[in-house]
């Protein structure tokens, strides 16, 4: 056992260090033109999809097994003014058991002024011995939009699950839209929080006010007209955008897959 203070040591042949993986959009060069992609691999790679003129689909696949202890996988997404981006995941994210040695998933986003962000995350696993801080934080420009669904889940079949704080932090130019820490241990239920549950699954769609039109955030409103699926709980925010949640055992039977599964209409509805 590690004496107190000592410092924490990652698993063999993995480093500390942050390993960054970068995906930009930006207006095309030439008009009429498909929107330029700029990206730099990690721990995950960028494969784009498609483009179009003031759009494009990447997807992110994993490089390697991930996430092992004393991993730091860091992922900076920029969408340009006027642009929109989606991200999707090939593959879930499984924290391995790491005998305790901590492991962290930070997430970064900047949206310039009107731009959009679809990112509808695979499942996020967490087993027994594995201890993981994963962070989202995005700025939202003037009339930015950002979908954002994270699922999860405590455990592979069989197991518990290790434990995991997950932190949001999500500001406009006028201030904050979303904070939130939620800290669970498979090991160590704590009634209020996810009680019995090993999955939860979220959904948030924010937008960042128009300052010339006051705070008017109908994007969010619009968007999911009709869209909230039955079975989940939904928070209005007090400066707008909603966030669906919901609690269960198996990721398969949420709600939100299900409405998801459908078709995201969200891009289509700019």
């Amino acid at each position: 056992m590690a004496e107190p203070g000592a410092a924490t040591v990652a698993a063999p042949g993995r480093t500390a260090a942050p390993t960054t993986t970068t995906v930009e959009v930006t207006r095309p060069g030439t008009p009429g033109g498909p929107v330029r992609v700029t990206s730099a691999d990690g721990l995950l790679a960028v494969r784009t999809v498609s483009r179009g003129p003031d759009r494009a689909e990447v997807a992110l696949v994993a490089t390697g097994a991930v996430l092992l202890g004393g991993d730091h996988v860091v992922v900076r997404v920029r969408v340009g003014a006027g642009c929109a981006l989606r991200i999707t995941d090939v593959g879930g994210t499984v924290a391995y058991d790491a005998d305790g040695v901590p492991s962290r998933w930070d997430v970064e986003i900047e949206l310039d002024d009107d731009a959009r962000l679809e990112w509808y995350g695979m499942p996020f696993v967490v087993c027994d011995g594995a201890d993981v801080a994963r962070s989202t934080t995005a700025r939202l420009g003037p009339r930015a939009g950002l979908v954002l669904r994270e699922t999860v889940v405590l455990g592979r079949h069989g197991e518990r699950g290790g434990r995991v704080v997950v932190r949001s932090a999500v500001s406009d130019d006028t201030g904050p839209l979303l904070v939130e820490d939620v800290d669970v241990c498979g090991a160590a239920p704590v009634p209020g929080v996810l009680g019995g549950h090993r999955v939860l699954d979220t959904l948030s769609v924010l937008d960042g006010t128009d300052e010339r039109a006051g705070s008017d955030r109908s994007w969010s409103s619009g968007a999911l007209a009709g869209a909230l699926p039955a079975g989940a709980t939904t928070m209005h925010l007090e400066c707008g955008g909603t966030v669906t949640r919901w609690l269960g055992d198996a990721a398969h039977l949420s709600p939100i897959e299900r409405r998801l599964g459908a078709g995201p209409p969200f891009l289509e509805e700019r």
